[in-house]
């Protein structure tokens, strides 16, 4: 199962991570057995607003996160 944690906090959610959430929880109902999408309200990076939104795909975090480079990054593990 991969877990992706995605930080919806303040700083995050102002530079894009609810659309990125939509667009992951698109992804988990193509693959509901393969992905959980966790909300979560700090991933501890929010001292720097260059780092929104955050991601985790399982232990590997993503600053700055783009939808586009997320997704790829649950892609890789699926495969």
């Amino acid at each position: 199962m991969i877990k992706v944690d995605i930080c919806v906090g303040s700083h995050c959610s102002l530079v894009g991570a609810l659309n990125l959430l939509d667009n992951v929880e698109a992804l988990q109902l193509e693959y509901p057995d393969q992905i959980v999408v966790n909300k979560v309200e700090c991933l501890d990076m929010c001292d720097d607003i260059k780092n929104a939104p955050l991601v985790k795909v399982d232990d590997e975090l993503i600053t700055a996160a783009q939808t586009q480079l997320v997704i790829s990054k649950v892609m890789e593990r699926i495969k």
